[in-house]
């Protein structure tokens, strides 16, 4: 039995309809976040609140046992002062991710940034700032994500129905598959029923509620032994 041969418009159209559908799905997983936000608010603080009360318990612990390492004494204002400043920094990163759409600038050789430079350029000839597509667009470039330039552009030409006759069919390929592998992170998402989210984030605010005092009872060993400056 002979094997149709696969053709570039073939995966050229495979491609963008599977951008097009990762998309759908992310938005949909988004939009639900944003609706259990929205539902579960008192919730969602306790949980983050414990999550970040946790994560200076532990620097605490480990300021605590390094002292203890190198047989040096414990001085509770030099443990405070060490925290204040950690969570200074934390908080600067968190706002620095907030304030950039949660999104980290990727690292980009000299091709690749000439690379998404020409995809950037091609898309915002071809689209106006009215366009869907042109925020996409400049904070994809402003965060060097080459891959989801490409992946604007090829939304571009299936909307423009052009098609640049330079791509490489095994480039398509290995687009094709890194969407897919996407899209089944997206389609495994747990569908959770609210009733269901719900009982999730309780779940995990009593795990985090029961690692918290096990890291308090760790440090309350320390604390015993702490010498005021």
């Amino acid at each position: 039995m002979e094997h149709t041969p696969v053709t570039q418009e073939y995966l050229i159209d495979l491609y963008r309809s599977l951008i097009i559908k990762r998309d759908e799905l992310k938005n949909n997983v988004e939009e639900n976040e944003k609706k259990y936000y929205q539902m579960f608010r008192n919730l969602y603080k306790e949980y983050y609140g414990l999550m970040i009360e946790c994560i200076f318990l532990k620097k605490r612990l480990a300021y605590c046992q390094r002292c203890n390492n190198l047989h040096i004494k414990i001085y509770k204002e030099e443990i405070d002062s060490y925290i204040d400043a950690v969570k200074e920094d934390y908080m600067h990163q968190l706002e620095i991710l907030r304030n950039h759409k949660q999104r980290i600038k990727k690292s980009l050789n000299t091709d690749g940034m000439k690379q998404a430079k020409r995809i950037f350029k091609r898309i915002i000839k071809r689209i106006d700032k009215e366009h869907p597509l042109w925020e996409r667009s400049i904070d994809s470039y402003r965060y060097n994500d080459l891959k989801e330039l490409m992946n604007i552009e090829a939304l571009v030409d299936y909307e423009t129905h052009s098609t640049r006759h330079n791509i490489d069919i095994i480039y398509l390929m290995i687009r094709i598959n890194s969407i897919k592998e996407e899209i089944d992170f997206y389609v495994n998402q747990p569908p959770y029923s609210p009733q269901e989210k719900e009982k999730s984030l309780k779940k995990e605010i009593l795990k985090y509620r029961s690692y918290r005092n096990d890291l308090n009872k760790q440090y309350h060993s320390f604390t015993k032994v702490m010498h005021a400056c």
